[in-house]
């Protein structure tokens, strides 16, 4: 049984983590959906020009920036203001030179991946004595992907202000991925007996 298991969750982790990749390579590289979401503007030169003299350190940056931790009333208030008067984001920076897709990225992206997949093959195992039928089991995967839609890109959206086709792209592009998932995992893990 415990070796039944193991080659459950060994093939479900590489089978669904080869599924996710490849569905992201499909998403980002093959199709063009992502670039609807995301601003090539060439005035963002003009906006990161001296950037590097201003933020050193690779990080994430809040603008308008909090003046301290544990502001008093008087910091509150300028604060609240500068938000209510100007634009407000977050800025994602990576101050080290590097290759914008450096194959050491791919690789731990695929090993992410294959740790996704074998972790929701885990979930699938413990539940199967309630889905015998092949479509639930693709439902179970496929109800994971919404969990994380819920918990994670929504969440996100909300908290970070992100604009909303973004949170709908990144939405749809993870309930895809697990709908695809939940294919291939209901036909590796599945009743050695009966309706399957």
């Amino acid at each position: 049984m415990l070796r039944v298991m193991i080659k459950r969750l060994i093939a479900g982790g590489i089978v669904g983590g080869i599924t996710l990749f490849m569905w992201g390579f499909i998403s980002w590289v093959i199709l063009t959906w992502h670039f609807d979401t995301l601003r090539h503007d060439s005035s963002v030169t003009a906006v990161v020009e001296d950037i590097e003299d201003h933020l050193p350190e690779t990080g994430v940056y809040y603008f308008p920036p909090m003046p301290t931790m544990r502001p008093d009333k008087a910091e509150k208030e300028a604060y609240m203001e500068l938000h209510k008067s100007g634009p407000s984001g977050m800025i994602f920076y990576i101050a080290e030179h590097a290759d914008p897709m450096p194959p050491r990225r791919l690789l731990l992206g695929f090993i992410v991946d294959i740790g996704a997949a074998t972790f929701a093959t885990l979930l699938l195992i413990v539940a199967l004595p309630s889905l015998p039928k092949y479509w639930g089991r693709v439902v179970f995967v496929a109800a994971l992907g919404v969990f994380a839609i819920l918990a994670v890109r929504m969440i996100d959206g909300v908290f970070h202000n992100l604009p909303i086709q973004w949170t709908v792209n990144q939405t749809l592009d993870t309930a895809i991925s697990w709908v695809l998932v939940g294919l291939v995992l209901a036909a590796i893990v599945r009743p050695a007996k009966g309706n399957a």
